[in-house]
């Protein structure tokens, strides 16, 4: 025989399989023929490291880690499952932290519902970096997860399902169902991603101190004496141009009108009346020309100086703006409350305090990390 060796190989066990060496039991033995053999991947050949292929009852068996490395796909061994795994190994543990450990079958499951929610998943997805900054991303969530109270995990779970259940109401549930399906999520993955981030928010929130929001309500002043300024205030604005943008009147014919409508005020007629008649606002028209308790740092800086500055009840000269002139008066002026203004406050320092928890914290608690395949 030639092109044949025979031997004899005794007790054949995964791990010859995976790395092409022999072992051998004096309970087992069997006959089988050597072959010289050659391996060609695509018009390529590849010769493994180590471990011949051989023949036995007319099969050809091959070690199976150097076809499935030749094709690309890395084998791992799991001893506490008894497990091959080719290719993609769920359970392999891609990062750790004080306190866990994420498997990879974990964070390809954020990974996918991610996708939901980043418009720049598609042009990021295969980028190292942005895979590791969701990775990151999870075990932030896990970690303040671990952290939260448990008064912020409930209200995470009823935040969770009260989104779901408003995006099935918008949708349809068949059409919901259908468009997580196309991002290969389940619903109760989405849930649970939903849970941890609100929690993670919630966390965060709470940490926010009413010192903390106090100084930013303080500060605030301080840097803009305006800004938390509202006044309720009516105008009628007599306009230069159309809605669609082309020439109504001139700055002079503006300005005419608007002293024609001051001298009507001043002989008694009703603000209010006159500016469902007058005004070329369309956003007042209806009201009187009122705005109620509006921020005056929403408004141009002419209109919003008159706000400021204005006596209280009286009817104001023509104000130009870039609209064009105003009769303007103001009904209140009041500064918001810190009561008032606590949680949008705590709102405005969320990031803040997400920045500087990934910033400060989190390197410490994170162990390893390891996307690599």
């Amino acid at each position: 025989m030639k092109d044949k060796v025979k031997g004899l190989i005794v007790g054949l066990t995964i791990g010859s399989l995976i790395s092409g060496t022999a072992a051998f039991a004096a309970s087992s033995q069997i006959e089988v023929a050597f072959r010289s053999l050659k391996y060609m991947f695509d018009g390529v050949e590849k010769v493994p490291a180590d471990g011949k292929g051989f023949v036995y009852e007319g099969s050809t068996y091959v070690p199976l880690r150097f076809v499935s490395e030749a094709l690309g796909k890395k084998v791992e061994w799991d001893e506490a499952n008894e497990t091959i795994w080719i290719g993609n190994n769920p359970n392999k543990v891609v990062a750790s932290y004080k306190g866990g450990t994420v498997t990879k079958g974990e964070f390809d499951t954020f990974f996918a519902t991610q996708a939901i929610f980043d418009s720049s998943y598609n042009a990021s997805k295969d980028n190292p970096d942005y895979q590791k900054s969701v990775l990151t991303q999870l075990i932030q969530n896990r970690i303040l997860y671990g952290k939260s109270s448990e008064e912020d995990r409930t209200a995470a779970k009823n935040s969770a399902a009260a989104q779901i259940s408003a995006w099935k109401s918008q949708s349809g549930e068949a059409k919901f169902l259908d468009n997580l399906n196309n991002f290969k999520v389940t619903q109760t993955e989405l849930q649970y991603y939903l849970v941890g981030r609100f929690t993670a928010e919630n966390y965060i929130k709470s940490s926010i101190s009413d010192t903390q929001l106090k100084a930013k309500y303080d500060d605030t002043l301080k840097q803009d004496k305006d800004a938390y300024t509202i006044a309720s205030v009516r105008h009628i604005l007599f306009g230069l141009t159309n809605d669609d943008g082309s020439a109504k009147r001139t700055k002079e014919e503006a300005l005419k009108l608007a002293k024609d409508a001051q001298q009507r005020l001043k002989n008694g007629e009703d603000f209010a009346k006159l500016a469902n008649e007058l005004t070329d606002d369309p956003g007042s028209k209806n009201t009187g020309g009122l705005y109620a308790d509006a921020e005056v740092n929403l408004w141009v800086p002419e209109f919003k100086k008159a706000a400021i500055e204005q006596t209280i009840g009286a009817v104001s000269d023509p104000v130009e703006t870039q609209f064009g002139y105003h009769l303007i008066k103001v009904e209140s002026r009041s500064v918001k409350s810190f009561d008032s203004v606590k949680e949008s406050l705590r709102e405005s320092l969320v990031q803040a305090q997400f920045q500087q928890f990934t910033e400060k914290e989190l390197p410490g608690l994170i162990e390893k990390i390891d996307l690599s395949q």
